[in-house]
């Protein structure tokens, strides 16, 4: 039996970006390299991803790589505030 992990409250580190700022951060980095990797998603989640990238012209796999890295970057702020006011 496989051990339940445990998480802490997440806050979302994209509430504080306008929808207009958080698409500009998001396509800017879609010029970065790869590196090809395997990742399960639910069909739902593949579903909007497509179509949030049918609507924005690219490529759902690159606007997926460019949320990944725009939401790790957010997180790595805040953590880096949080540490700060310690």
């Amino acid at each position: 039996m496989k051990a339940k992990a445990t998480r802490k409250p997440f806050n979302d580190p994209f509430d504080e970006l306008s929808d207009e700022d958080f698409e500009r951060e998001v396509l800017e980095s879609l010029d970065q390299s790869t590196t090809k990797i395997s990742l399960r998603v639910s069909k739902e989640l593949l579903g909007r991803t497509k179509k949030a990238a049918e609507h924005r012209g690219v490529p759902y796999q690159s606007l997926m790589k460019a949320l990944i890295d725009q939401g790790l970057k957010r997180l790595e702020r805040v953590r880096r505030a949080n540490e700060s006011q310690v």
